[in-house]
């Protein structure tokens, strides 16, 4: 019964929306793997939804808060306004963040199935035709739309240079740019993607050990309001206990 309102609502919406605003949405819902099958439409839609939601919650609040103190009454409208009212970008960006580091990870591994399978003989498309068969992810769906696309007759180029700038992640990009560099040059592509791979891993230990470098200083406020609390009652706390036990008898002796 909703589906074709619903439907009717966000095509009006999507004509009376900025072509700008379209594109925003268009390239964030990308970059998410469009979660629970939002189109831009219905996402324009939610924001909007939201928007009201969040004014009527607002304002709900404001009243209820009549007492309190001015500061604090402001202080809570405003948060319950901006958290729901920027609820649906909050969910798109948290699913963009965590498909972007699944690609991030997944890359490496991939890229040497690549590799092995272009030094093996096999042209790029069949070792993408190959990665599908045999891997998973939302990486692997990038390569399994790219090599529908070229199968349909878009140029390989533009095809790569799409699944770049959906996946919006910058080692994706730069392995597209060096395969356009070697098709355009003339080098083996397999020469190209090992390369790659070989500049990919060695960023991906310099990673592993900044995180490693910063861990420390990340480990220091949980340790100081949290293991050491307990690490002094341990330790002291049994001399506590005989100090006061001590100095009370001796009192009370007095």
């Amino acid at each position: 019964v909703l589906q074709p309102l619903i439907d009717m609502v966000s095509e009006r919406l999507a004509a009376a929306a900025p072509e700008g605003m379209i594109s925003a949405a268009q390239g964030k819902l990308a970059a998410a793997g469009y979660p629970l099958g939002l189109t831009e439409p219905v996402f324009l839609l939610l924001r909007g939804g939201a928007a009201l939601l969040a004014a009527g919650a607002s304002y709900m609040i404001f009243l209820q808060l009549a007492n309190s103190a001015p500061l604090m009454r402001m202080t809570v409208t405003l948060f319950v306004l901006m958290a729901i009212s920027m609820g649906p970008d909050y969910f798109v960006s948290g699913r963009m963040k965590t498909r972007q580091t699944t690609v991030r990870r997944s890359l490496p591994d991939l890229l040497d199935l690549l590799v092995v399978c272009t030094e093996a003989g096999m042209g790029l498309d069949g070792a993408l035709a190959e990665v599908v068969n045999r891997k998973e992810g939302p990486l692997v769906d990038e390569f399994n739309r790219t090599l529908v696309e070229v199968r349909l007759g878009k140029r390989r180029s533009d095809a790569w240079q799409d699944m770049s700038d959906r996946v919006q992640v910058a080692e994706l990009a730069t392995l597209v740019a060096a395969l356009y560099q070697a098709q355009t040059m003339g080098v083996s592509i397999a020469r190209a993607l090992r390369a790659h791979s070989d500049a990919l891993r060695s960023q991906r230990t310099i990673r592993i050990k900044e995180q490693g470098a910063i861990l420390s200083t990340k480990m220091l406020f949980p340790m100081i309001f949290c293991i050491f609390p307990a690490l002094f009652v341990v330790i002291l706390g049994p001399g506590a206990v005989n100090i006061i036990r001590t100095f009370g008898g001796g009192i009370g002796g007095g």
